[in-house]
Formats: C-alpha cells, structure tokens, sequence
C-alpha cells in the first residue's frame, strides 16, 4: 500500500504534489516567455529616516514569478503539513 493510499487528505500525496508544482513551473515559464522584457514598472525613490532607495524600473515579467513561487512554497508546505499529520495520527 501507498504513501497517498493510506493517507485520507489529498495533499500528502507527493505525486499530486510534484505534479502541481510542474504545472507552476510551466505557466511560469509560459509567463516568462509570454510578457515582453521592455515592460516595466517604474518605482519612485523613497528616503526616510531608516530606509533609503532610488528610482528604479521593476521588469513586469517577475510579477507572475513571484505569485506562482508564493503558490509552490504554499503547496510544499500544504503537502508538508499533511503528511506530518496523517503520520500523528497512526
């Protein structure tokens, strides 16, 4: 028997796990590949007492890189928090 076919929740399955973080890698990807390197957000220079920094353009493209990162290190630790579970409750 299984790791995944002992365990009731969904989420400690590593197969599903792997399979959602390539399916995040690949629409990370197609992002990268999609949104043009000349897109830029401009952030203003800011200075106060503690923190100082200068104006600087922000490529567009690492916006989706970063929401699908925070995605894959929720689903790592969704599968992570399961499997700790599901290995408690034995």
């Amino acid at each position: 028997m299984s790791d995944s076919e002992r365990s009731l929740n969904l989420a400690a399955s590593r197969p599903r796990m792997f399979l959602a973080l390539a399916v995040l890698i690949l629409l990370g990807v197609l992002s990268w590949l999609t949104i043009d390197a000349s897109a830029v957000f401009h952030v203003q220079g800011f200075t106060s007492k503690y923190v100082s920094y200068g104006p600087r353009d922000v490529e567009v493209r690492w916006f989706p890189i970063l929401f699908l990162g925070l995605f894959a290190f929720k689903v790592v630790l969704a599968n992570m928090r399961a499997r700790l579970q599901a290995g408690d409750s034995r």
